[in-house]
């Protein structure tokens, strides 16, 4: 978009940085679902524990095609410094692949390699985009390191990352490490390997997303070195890479992310230089290298001789046409937009993004028959509600409850346990997050010495306790008969119907109630009445559904002393790895456990306007959080581009 310059032109650009941009867009209706996060493996060791644990997945919306951060085009005087003119070429994966010289030496302890790459989409697996290879030694093909695309998934050619691989000629076999996220085709990105003896790491735009230490030592000695060859494109085998590589540095040294960072943004110490083994900027690709047999050096990339890149500004200079990365997009190591620093950081800044919201949330509380028994009562549910509110609204958040009751002496009567896997029961080991009475403590697992049962007392008619294990069939089944016995005290048999508990997946099936509307609270126990509670992560595909939610312990709900506990939790449904108000990290009498930070305020409303404005009464747009960026400057015009809001959607009106 094009502006004519007029003296009011800076008032309209600074008014639109202060007050973002809610306007434009029409609200997402429908939202993906979230994955639950498994919970069973959470085991508290200390009262009040809190089972919510990390993620094993990286996940971000469907949708949205992730992307790397957001990229702005190098300014004209970045090129100007650099030591020569920086071109781009592009490698077809038919015999352009190159080879470095015999006169460079290779280093054969310490060394970082780093390039800008745009590789295609329908890479091969393996792609080897730059090698060390050993062309003495026969036996073994894999002496060296890599550094290419290879599959993740076993299933063909799915889920392609970048990879780092080394073996050492000492080792017995080569380590691998790989990026966290498939490659974007067509979409530069910086890649970066060292190695310091110890440590073998690989960097994505700055950031490290693979670390291991199984190697150590030097890759070759100084016998062998003239057997070694460096290659960028390929391999011998064919294993060719298809896209553009740029400005292609190898040091002898292991630099650190910092320095990787510098180097990525153009940024040159001359203090470095001794270090600097080559730096290939393809403007004459033949002093330096040599060709495959019948090859051809690669062709200048068609299109542009330079990047766009993350170095330099973020204005082009007259007369440079650019257009920057308008996706947003989780950065490498974060899980939805939400991570990016400057998306929070805009959040944190902009009162407007954190104006007063209203959130639903929904307590489901379960009654015997004759409705005299509840899980909680209402004095708890008001007292809960109160607290829960006055630890909220002063960061303009306010809850509104709703209380769903559900009639059932058959489900009140019975354990609801929060963090043991029912299959588990009984599995012939002790499973301590099962260990409970109701479930016959592990159906017998976790008893050292049982009594013994005499075989006239096996299916006599009468649960008799020395005979209710999984070794005897639960006495024949009559533990768990409920003409004979009460099941709810006696039933263990994890295959009954009639068994005296369930998993709070089974009671979320049980109730099935709609998620994207409230967010809803179930209460579950513990096998050692330790478990304070256990919350979904926003980005979980099952947030939004009938499985999502969150479970707290009801001893510990409404309770003075222990009203914190559901604000712990909520704040990990709203996004905060660490809740500062909670239960484990900061003892409850600190000061600190009476606010949120200002980054933690700025992560909780945006995640409610990322992932859960269905839970709001009100509908509004998706906020956009990021100002427009200036991408190019002409005598009489500047140019603008628009980020999306923040569900990466544009809607056309």
């Amino acid at each position: 978009m094009k502006l004519w310059t007029f003296p009011w032109l800076p008032c309209l650009v600074i008014l639109i940085l202060c007050f973002g941009s809610e306007c434009g867009t029409v609200r997402r209706k429908g939202r993906s679902k979230r994955d639950l996060v498994p919970i069973r493996e959470a085991r508290a060791t200390f009262p009040g524990a809190c089972a919510t644990r990390l993620p094993r997945g990286k996940r971000s919306l469907p949708g949205m095609e992730r992307r790397v951060p957001r990229q702005r085009r190098r300014s004209s005087q970045a090129e100007e410094n650099s030591p020569g003119r920086v071109k781009a070429v592009y490698f077809t994966g038919r015999g352009d692949q190159l080879r470095l010289k015999p006169g460079v030496e290779i280093p054969r302890g310490n060394f970082t390699l780093e390039m800008w790459i745009k590789p295609e989409g329908g890479q091969r697996s393996p792609t080897v985009i730059a090698g060390l290879y050993d062309k003495c030694f026969y036996a073994s093909s894999d002496r060296g390191w890599l550094l290419g695309i290879r599959a993740a998934s076993e299933q063909g050619n799915r889920d392609p990352r970048f990879f780092f691989s080394l073996k050492t000629d000492r080792a017995h076999k080569v380590t691998s490490v790989h990026s966290n996220a498939h490659y974007l085709p067509n979409t530069w990105a910086h890649l970066a390997v060292t190695y310091d003896g110890l440590y073998m790491k690989l960097y994505v735009n700055g950031a490290q997303v693979g670390v291991s230490r199984e190697q150590s030592g030097n890759v070759f000695s100084h016998l062998t070195k003239k057997c070694k060859v460096l290659m960028v494109g390929g391999n011998a085998l064919n294993h060719n890479y298809r896209g553009a590589v740029e400005r292609v540095s190898l040091w002898r040294e292991a630099r650190g992310q910092r320095q990787i960072i510098r180097d990525m943004q153009g940024h040159e110490n001359l203090q470095d230089a001794p270090q600097l083994v080559i730096r290939e900027t393809f403007e004459h690709p033949a002093r330096k290298w040599l060709t495959v047999k019948d090859g051809s050096f690669p062709q200048p990339e068609e299109g542009s001789s330079s990047r766009v890149g993350q170095a330099g500004g973020g204005v082009g200079e007259s007369g440079t046409g650019g257009s920057l990365d308008t996706t947003l997009e989780p950065p490498p190591c974060g899980q939805t937009v939400c991570d990016n620093v400057e998306v929070v950081t805009n959040y944190n800044h902009t009162w407007t993004f954190r104006k007063s919201k209203t959130v639903r949330y929904r307590v489901v509380n379960v009654w015997d028959d004759s409705r005299r028994w509840p899980t909680v009562t209402p004095r708890q549910i008001h007292l809960q509600h109160q607290q829960l509110n006055n630890a909220f609204a002063v960061y303009n958040i306010t809850w509104e409850l709703s209380v769903h009751n559900v009639t059932n002496s058959s489900l009140r009567h019975r354990l609801v346990l929060a963090n043991c896997d029912i299959s588990k029961v009984g599995d012939e080991a002790c499973d301590p997050e099962c260990n409970h009475t109701l479930t016959g403590l592990d159906a017998g697992d976790c008893i050292r010495h049982r009594s013994h049962c005499p075989q006239s007392k096996q299916g006599n008619g009468v649960c008799d306790p020395e005979c209710n294990w999984d070794n005897f069939f639960y006495d024949n089944g009559d533990c768990c008969n409920p003409n004979v016995t009460d099941v709810t005290k006696t039933c263990f048999n994890r295959s009954s119907p009639h068994r005296a508990y369930l998993d709070v997946k089974e009671l979320k099936e049980i109730l099935n109630l709609d998620g994207s509307t409230h967010l809803n609270v179930f209460f579950a126990n513990s096998s050692d009445e330790d478990l304070a509670g256990v919350a979904t992560w926003p980005w979980d595909k099952e947030a939004l559904t009938h499985l999502g939610g969150i479970v707290l312990n009801p001893s510990f709900y409404g309770t003075f002393g222990h009203n914190h506990t559901m604000i712990h939790e909520i704040g990990h449904s709203l996004g905060l790895y660490h809740v500062f108000r909670g239960i484990s990290e900061i003892e409850s009498y600190d000061d600190c456990t009476n606010s949120f930070t200002p980054n933690q305020v700025a992560r909780m409303h945006c995640y409610l306007d990322l992932i859960y404005q269905t839970w709001q009464p009100e509908s509004k747009p998706p906020p956009v959080p990021m100002a427009p960026q200036v991408v190019e400057q002409e005598h009489s015009a500047i140019t603008l581009e628009w980020f999306p809001p923040i569900s990466g959607h544009f809607y056309d009106r």
